[in-house]
């Protein structure tokens, strides 16, 4: 989502009032350098990335998701409306403040600030149609991962419960259209990015205030390890796409991703490429981030407006008439504009593809990705299972969004990809716990295996509005996992 917060590999730069830098270690680059140092070529472009995304920094292959949630009003048991951000009483804001009060999880914050710090170093944001999004801390295991998201939403839940609000986590909000969520975050960014998308790509209004996804992030490594996972990754995300397809539309399963499909093709998507020899994960950030339109340029006296056409490639080699060429700081920004289907930041691949689910399955995503990425064996098998797809990754994609598994060819390479996860995330019990495990064998097996995905079942629900809000709270009876 446009305000997403990445897994962060460096604590101190999320959370330490006296550092702002991007980076670790020899990458770091310092408050002065990035508001000054003017970029003046491709290849100091280039440089730069290689700072801000792709620092040499092993990791420990951890794992992280950001997982977002619909406020929705209850009324007689069926949906009657989102809850506002900011407006109100009760609102967004004044509920996770009262969270914050009587909860160990969420941490107070200051009134000006439109975000909140955990106990556990993650973070608790919102979206532009005050979707709540919660980004975890990275962790070594999928126990701890499922501690904090279990202690935080309970504690979420229970106040917003006592509201008449129930959370709500699918692609596609079903019950309420764009058009009536307004855009609530008062943040030059999100009000240039609204302007943008307006200007001729009428879903950017659907993206930023309808819709919840799942992204899971996941340590990148150095060297050949990072070259193979970001094959392995961008090779995976349409399968990941289809597997997690939940907000059911017409002709589609993910209409969250047609939604994606019909933006600004400059920042969205998957890299175009020839063979698996053109995987580079430098060379293809720098591409797209040189390729992509200019949304907006933020200066201290607001966001001067970008244009469709108008690529970060010709700021650098034409300047703009105002502000120069541009710097370290708006490169950072531009990037934070760029929503690729795999997000690299800071030596962490943010992995886009699934739809918000019903919280007993947000652990999930991160077991398959995790397990099939980090396991050495699993990934060479990836490799080479995936690699007929490499060459039309877009068009696997929009495949996926509108047929999901039903699709022949997609639901056999699904099904591989399930076999594979259970295999893989059984040789590293030590990283996947026996939970996370079974909840995901569950879920392979009530859907992925069947020939399904929960789109299938979601659609069944929705003509019973009561059933379905139900379903898509999250209540384990409504599908025994917990």
């Amino acid at each position: 989502m446009p305000g997403s917060a990445p897994l962060n590999p460096c604590p101190r730069s999320r959370n330490d009032p006296d550092v702002d830098m991007v980076g670790c270690g020899e990458a770091m680059i310092d408050l002065l350098e990035r508001h000054t140092k003017q970029l003046n070529t491709a290849a100091e472009v280039v440089d730069a990335i290689d700072a801000l995304v792709w620092p040499e920094r092993a990791g420990d292959d951890r794992l992280g998701v950001e997982v977002e949630a619909f406020p929705v009003v209850v009324r007689d048991d069926e949906p009657a409306g989102r809850l506002e951000l900011d407006s109100g009483d009760p609102s967004v804001l004044g509920l996770v403040d009262t969270t914050a009060r009587t909860g160990r999880m969420i941490l107070p914050r200051r009134p000006e600030v439109l975000r909140f710090e955990t106990s556990a170093g993650g973070l608790v944001t919102f979206e532009p149609g005050a979707q709540i999004e919660h980004s975890t801390v990275p962790a070594h295991t999928t126990q701890d991962l499922q501690a904090e998201l279990t202690s935080l939403w309970d504690e979420v839940e229970e106040v917003f419960g006592s509201e008449g609000v129930s959370l709500v986590s699918l692609g596609v909000d079903p019950w309420h259209t764009a058009e009536s969520i307004p855009q609530q975050l008062p943040l030059p960014r999100y009000q240039a990015m609204d302007r943008y998308f307006a200007s001729q790509w009428p879903a950017g209004a659907v993206m930023m205030r309808n819709t919840c996804a799942i992204q899971v992030n996941l340590d990148a490594g150095i060297g050949q390890v990072r070259e193979e996972r970001w094959l392995a990754a961008n090779l995976l995300s349409p399968l990941l796409t289809a597997m997690f397809a939940c907000s059911p539309g017409p002709g589609t399963r993910s209409r969250r991703a047609r939604v994606w499909q019909e933006l600004d093709e400059t920042r969205v998507g998957l890299p175009r490429w020839a063979s698996t020899e053109d995987a580079k994960p430098l060379g293809d950030c720098a591409a797209r981030a040189l390729a992509a339109n200019v949304m907006f340029i933020i200066r201290s006296d607001g966001a001067r407006p970008g244009r469709p056409g108008w690529s970060f490639r010709h700021w650098v080699e034409e300047g703009h008439s105002e502000v120069g060429r541009p710097t370290v700081a708006d490169l950072e920004n531009h990037l934070t504009t760029l929503f690729p289907e795999v997000r690299p930041r800071n030596g962490v691949m943010e992995m886009r593809a699934p739809d918000g689910l019903p919280s007993r399955w947000w652990i999930v995503p991160a077991v398959v990705a995790g397990s099939l990425l980090y396991d050495d064996r699993a990934r060479y098998t990836i490799l080479e299972l995936l690699e007929p797809l490499v060459t039309d990754l877009n068009g696997v994609w929009h495949r996926a969004a509108r047929d999901g598994i039903s699709d022949p060819e997609l639901g056999w390479l699904v099904r591989q990809v399930a076999d594979l996860t259970a295999e893989a995330a059984r040789r590293q019990p030590e990283r996947f716990g026996a939970p996370a495990v079974a909840v995901t064998e569950a879920f392979l097996e009530r859907f992925t295996l069947r020939g399904r995905c929960p789109a299938d079942e979601l659609v069944e629900l929705l003509p019973s509005p009561e059933k379905a809000l139900v379903w898509a709270a999250g209540d384990p009876e409504m599908g025994g996992l917990s």
